[in-house]
C-alpha cells in the first residue's frame, strides 16, 4: 500500500509538474502575442499635419493698400491730375492640383482717388497658377494672373481693359482650417486706343492683409 501511494503521489507530482510548465508556457506566449497590442493600445496616436494636398480649396478674402507707381496717362490715369494712394478688397477662390500647385480665380473691387477730388475705380477678374512650398506651418504662395477688368472714370468707361498681376506672399496656417498671412501685389492695366497717342499702362503695387479659409 505504501509503496502504490508513493507511486501514485509521484506519478501526481509530475503531471502537476508538467500541467505547470504547459500552463506556464501558454501565458508567456499570451503574453508575447499581446505585448505589442498592448503597446499599440498605450502608444500615444501620431499627429500628423498635412497642409496641403491634391483636391484641397481654399476662399481667400483681404483688403489692400495700392499705390499707384506711375501716376500717369491719359484715361483714366490722367498725367496733369495723377492719382493718390488708394485701395481695394478681393475674393478668391483656388483649388491645388498637387500638394504646392494650385489654380483659381480672384476678383478685385478697386478705387484711387485723383489729387483733383475724383474716383477711378477697376474691377478686375483675374485668373491664377499660383505655386506653394510650406516650412513647417508658413506657406509662401507665388502667383501669376491674366484676366480681364472693367475701368471706370468720371462718366468714362473702359472695357474690357487686360490686367496682368504678379503676387508673393507669407501666410501662417493657424488651424487646419485658417490661414492668416499678407502679399505684395504687382498689377499692370495696359490702355489700347484706335489712336495709339491715348495708348496707357496703369501699373500699382498693392499691399494686402488676407485671411483664407481651406476645406
Amino acid at each position: 500500500m505504501r509503496g502504490f501511494m508513493k507511486r501514485f503521489f509521484a506519478l501526481f507530482c509530475a503531471v502537476f509538474l508538467i500541467s505547470a510548465l504547459a500552463f506556464a508556457d501558454e501565458d508567456i506566449n499570451n503574453d508575447i502575442d499581446q505585448e505589442p497590442n498592448q503597446k499599440e493600445e498605450e502608444a500615444p496616436s501620431k499627429l500628423t499635419f498635412n497642409l496641403n494636398e491634391p483636391g484641397d480649396q481654399y476662399i481667400r478674402i483681404g483688403l489692400m493698400v495700392t499705390d499707384p507707381l506711375n501716376f500717369g496717362g491719359t484715361f483714366p490715369l490722367y498725367k496733369d491730375g495723377q492719382m493718390a494712394i488708394g485701395g481695394a478688397g478681393m475674393l478668391g477662390y483656388h483649388r491645388f492640383l498637387t500638394s504646392w500647385f494650385a489654380f483659381g480665380l480672384d476678383v478685385y473691387f478697386g478705387y484711387h482717388p485723383t489729387l483733383q477730388e475724383n474716383i477711378f475705380t477697376y474691377i478686375p477678374l483675374v485668373a491664377n497658377v499660383t505655386f506653394q512650398p510650406t516650412i513647417w506651418k508658413f506657406e509662401f504662395p507665388i502667383t501669376v494672373g491674366l484676366g480681364g477688368a472693367m475701368e471706370n472714370y468720371l462718366s468714362r468707361t473702359y472695357f474690357p481693359g487686360l490686367v496682368f498681376k504678379a503676387q508673393a506672399g507669407m501666410y501662417y496656417r493657424a488651424t487646419p482650417s485658417w490661414s492668416f498671412g499678407t502679399e505684395f501685389d504687382f498689377m499692370c492695366m495696359p490702355q489700347k486706343y484706335n489712336n495709339s497717342e491715348y495708348d496707357d499702362c496703369g501699373i500699382f503695387g498693392s499691399l494686402a492683409l488676407a485671411v483664407r479659409y481651406h476645406f
